[in-house]
């Protein structure tokens, strides 16, 4: 019997609880969520929990739907800068904002996955997979930020190709004063 490659996705659900002094239950809310985003510990043992929610497990892809995905994120990354720089021209300078993340690409490519009796869901893992493909052979770079929104935590990756980000530090970078 042949072993196989599996990919499984484990979806979990976290509590904690915090003790917060502050001058009003926004402003406690706030300072938990910042302590949550952190990753801290809770306040009373116990409550610091995770909750198994769903594990999905699909077979590996093979090399050649790998490669056909690689080349698609790469075409569809290079079309998109192409049209931002076109859209921007002198008025917009290029930003680190015009960078990709896995879930936008996914989206923007069409690529869902069937949920079980959740109808379908954007394959964020697919995208990734192949951005990051991408960025081990120098032919993208990505980069990571920390998450801004509420009630996320983390960082997030960002792609674009070396060349646009040449262009983006050519913008960032002040004149030289002659």
């Amino acid at each position: 019997m042949d072993r196989k490659t599996y990919e499984v996705e484990v979806i979990s659900r976290q509590r904690v609880l915090y003790r917060i002094e502050a001058d009003d239950a926004e402003a406690a809310e706030r300072r938990a969520s910042e302590r949550w985003q952190n990753a801290q510990a809770s306040d009373v043992p116990g409550i610091d929990w995770s909750e198994l929610v769903a594990a999905r497990t699909v077979p590996t892809s093979d090399p050649t739907r790998q490669a056909q995905d690689e080349e698609l994120v790469l075409r569809f990354i290079r079309e998109r800068e192409r049209l931002l720089i076109r859209m921007g021209g002198d008025l917009l300078p290029a930003s680190l904002n015009d960078a990709i993340s896995a879930a936008q690409a996914a989206a923007d490519l069409g690529w869902a996955r069937r949920e079980d009796g959740n109808g379908n869901s954007v394959d964020v893992i697919r995208a990734a997979q192949a951005l990051e493909r991408l960025c081990s052979t120098k032919r993208l770079v990505c980069f990571a930020r920390t998450r801004v929104r509420s009630g996320e935590r983390g960082e997030i990756r960002l792609y674009c190709t070396p060349e646009y980000l040449e262009q983006l530090s050519a913008t960032l970078q002040p004149d030289p004063v002659g």
